[in-house]
């Protein structure tokens, strides 16, 4: 046999061999995928066994014009997606959400929502005098992805402090401020510019109970890795400033090595409860 002849055989050879290796990898990858993990619902125990832990003053407190809410954990009625478009997969809320308020010296708070078990977001808020303000918000995110699972922690810092809501707030009222973002998994900063609208009051039913809130609509306009907009209603009890429902659509591209990868989410919840557990 020719040296030609052994030298294309054995470059077929080795392409089927290759071939039916990268096969293999392929199905083991695919099976995995498959059986990817599919977080449900954020366990209303372990989300009061964080309360519990943290060192949060748990007393309440009111200031000037504008009270605090109660500090606990509620349960919250949810219902929504999130998905991302490479690998294309998707998460749902949990049926059930822990909604949690934690105090942070004697005028702010925190409020953090479990979307579901591989998806929670917290909003740090301040008064002074008689204006809410937003200081920072926190997003981490886990996706399973079959053969790895990636975790990304999102923290946007909003300096100075935005207004959100003030004592004399009136239906349509806007506010702008920035807030400056980093992630663990995306290089670079990206810009939040941050509108709050305020649409006028409304009862909101929780259980047999009527709450009048503040509803107002924040529209982030994201530049820089990460693109897109941000649509959130939020439900705001008028007496202290409880978050009681919200609304969320969101539609951000994120720079990647394989181009951009698009990020979706709506959906929303509402407190089952008035009552927080502690």
């Amino acid at each position: 046999m020719s040296t030609t002849r052994r030298t294309v055989r054995s470059l077929a050879i080795g392409a089927i061999a290759l071939g039916f290796f990268l096969a293999v990898i392929a199905t083991v990858l695919g099976s995995l995928f498959l059986v990817r993990e599919r977080p449900g619902a954020r366990s209303f125990d372990d989300a009061l066994d964080d309360f519990r832990s943290s060192r949060s003053n748990q007393s309440d407190g009111s200031v000037a014009a504008v009270n605090r809410p109660p500090s606990g954990v509620y349960l919250a009625d949810a219902a929504g997606k999130m998905s991302i478009s490479f690998p294309p997969t998707a998460q749902n809320y949990g049926a059930t959400a822990p909604v949690t308020i934690r105090y942070d010296g004697e005028n702010c708070w925190s409020t953090t929502v479990d979307f579901n078990s591989a998806f929670q977001q917290q909003w740090d808020y301040c008064i002074t005098e008689d204006i809410v303000t937003e200081v920072r918000n926190r997003t981490t995110t886990r996706w399973d992805l079959g053969a790895m699972a990636i975790t990304n922690t999102a923290i946007f810092e909003c300096s100075p402090p935005g207004e959100i809501l003030r004592a004399t707030t009136r239906t349509r009222d806007r506010t702008t401020h920035e807030c400056i973002g980093h992630s663990d998994e995306v290089s670079g900063t990206t810009v939040s510019t941050v509108t709050f609208e305020a649409l006028g009051p409304e009862t909101v039913t929780i259980g047999d109970r009527s709450v009048s809130t503040h509803r107002l609509r924040e529209t982030d306009v994201l530049t820089g890795p990460q693109r897109g907009t941000t649509v959130i209603d939020y439900w705001y009890a008028t007496s202290d400033m409880l978050l009681v429902k919200m609304e969320r659509h969101v539609d951000i591209r994120t720079d990647s090595p394989v181009g951009d990868i698009t990020y979706k989410e709506d959906g929303g919840w509402t407190l089952s409860s008035l009552d927080p557990t502690r």
